[in-house]
């Protein structure tokens, strides 16, 4: 139990902490729960641009932005919860596939740019776009791809 969370798996880590699929109990929904790596979370620069940065990425409304439904600290660690995207990352999928067909990674990079171009019309900067913060879920009509923006 974190925050009002039930964790559940590890489903990721990185460098700026670890992400679970956990359910929040308020509103029993999946979320992606990432808690902030103490070493950064304990820099008070760092904090208050992590704070500032979840505001702005929970207003962004684009089908190509992952959704921020919650930031804050808990037990003094910074977390941020997100939608939980059944898929998997775009550095997994090319790992695993190679490379793309030219269609394919020209619609996933259009994608991907209508996401940022949200993004900065909210005055937010991406500072780590990469393959890893790309996820990537089956869709209707093709693979849907999500920019994670916070945290």
């Amino acid at each position: 139990m974190f925050a009002g969370h039930r964790l559940e798996a590890v489903a990721g880590r990185g460098g700026m902490g670890v992400v679970f699929r956990a359910t929040d109990l308020t509103l029993e929904r999946t979320v992606a729960l990432k808690v902030i790596a103490p070493e950064l979370a304990g820099d008070e620069r760092f904090a208050r641009r992590f704070v500032r940065e979840s505001k702005m990425a929970a207003a962004i409304r684009d089908p190509h932005v992952l959704p921020v439904y919650r930031a804050g600290e808990e037990e003094g660690h910074l977390f941020v919860t997100m939608d939980f995207v059944e898929g998997r990352e775009l550095r997994d999928w090319i790992d695993s596939e190679g490379r793309l067909e030219p269609a394919l990674a020209a619609d996933l990079v259009s994608q991907v740019a209508q996401a940022l171009d949200a993004a900065h019309a909210k005055g937010l900067v991406h500072r780590d776009v990469k393959p890893a913060n790309v996820l990537i879920e089956d869709g209707v009509s093709g693979p849907h791809a999500y920019l994670t923006i916070s945290g």
